[in-house]
């Protein structure tokens, strides 16, 4: 049975790569640098955009205090298109991501001016948890943040890093097991709750949503997942014609165990009777490692790397 180690990382598609950097390094403050793709063309992604050439730019982030890293992707070849006008929490697939902040009414007074919060902060009670306040954010091309604060999420500086990553499913409980069994998240970080139930209109596109979630950790590894279903307003599903490297989030991608064989965990998946986007793939760069890509319930696509060393 494959382990999961957490969430590495989650992807956008950008419009404009220097604007969408610039936002998250300079505003909230993105400056550990993983990696740099310069635009080029990278042959290991030709089966996950359908494309024998490859071409694109990225950059892959995250703040000082850790968490889950931030790639920002532009595509060149084949060329990215708008699937949505405006992106909403009720949507499904990958939505959101979630930063912890040491006071978000603090974080909200400062960033005003500078940033397109779509509401003031708020605060709900969720039980057996405790108190929780948040606002949410659009980036500069529509993308929705939330920060956080509270007890359970302590923070030392002013950002505490990208602490779980948001996803829309269509069912709530199918995707817990889901997750629970094959992705290796063992353990209920914020259990079942519908606690923001008619607090999140403004981000899911209709008055008195409702909303259930819940948040699994991996006890090997940081990185979360909040797995949510929109219960009213239903969300809209994933277009017929995304293609990975469009316009917004496009995937969630989870660590596996350094030094672990990409091929024994993909063969493990095809037992399973998983639906892949693409096979194991090598690469040979200064961080040497391997990947493939595959779907969850929704056809989310959930990306698994392994690094060799």
């Amino acid at each position: 049975m494959y382990k999961g180690y957490g969430v590495h990382h989650v992807a956008l598609g950008v419009k404009n790569l220097e604007a969408m950097k610039s936002f998250y390094r300079d505003i909230l403050e993105f400056k550990n640098v993983f990696v740099d793709f310069p635009e080029a063309e990278y042959p290991a992604l030709h089966e996950v955009v359908r494309t024998p050439h490859p071409v694109y730019a990225a950059i892959l982030f995250n703040q000082a205090a850790g968490g889950i890293i931030v790639e920002l992707v532009q595509m060149v070849n084949p060329v990215p298109r708008p699937i949505r006008n405006e992106f909403r929490l009720s949507d499904i697939g990958v939505v959101k991501i979630t930063v912890a902040v040491l006071e978000v009414e603090r974080l909200y007074e400062e960033l005003k001016g500078s940033v397109n919060f779509c509401s003031k902060p708020k605060s709900a009670r969720i039980p057996g948890w405790g108190e929780c306040h948040f606002v949410y954010c659009r980036d500069p091309e529509g993308n929705l943040v939330e920060f956080i604060s509270g007890a359970k999420v302590p923070v030392q500086d002013r950002f505490g890093g990208v602490r779980w990553v948001g996803l829309s499913v269509t069912d709530f409980e199918r995707s817990v097991v889901f997750f629970q069994k094959y992705l290796g998240f063992d353990t209920l970080f914020i259990n079942r709750h519908e606690s923001f139930s008619g607090l999140v209109d403004e981000v899911s596109g209709k008055k008195h949503t409702k909303v259930r979630s819940c948040v699994l950790a991996s006890s090997q590894a940081e990185g979360m997942v909040e797995l949510f279903e929109v219960l009213e307003p239903r969300g809209r599903s994933i277009p017929f014609a995304a293609r990975w490297g469009d316009f917004g989030y496009l995937q969630v991608c989870l660590n596996g165990k350094q030094g672990g064989d990409i091929f024994e965990i993909a063969a493990f998946f095809e037992r399973e009777g998983m639906e892949f986007l693409s096979g194991p793939q090598l690469m040979h760069d200064e961080r040497e490692g391997a990947f493939f890509y595959m779907k969850d319930p929704d056809g989310i696509p959930v990306e698994f790397l392994v690094f060799l060393k």
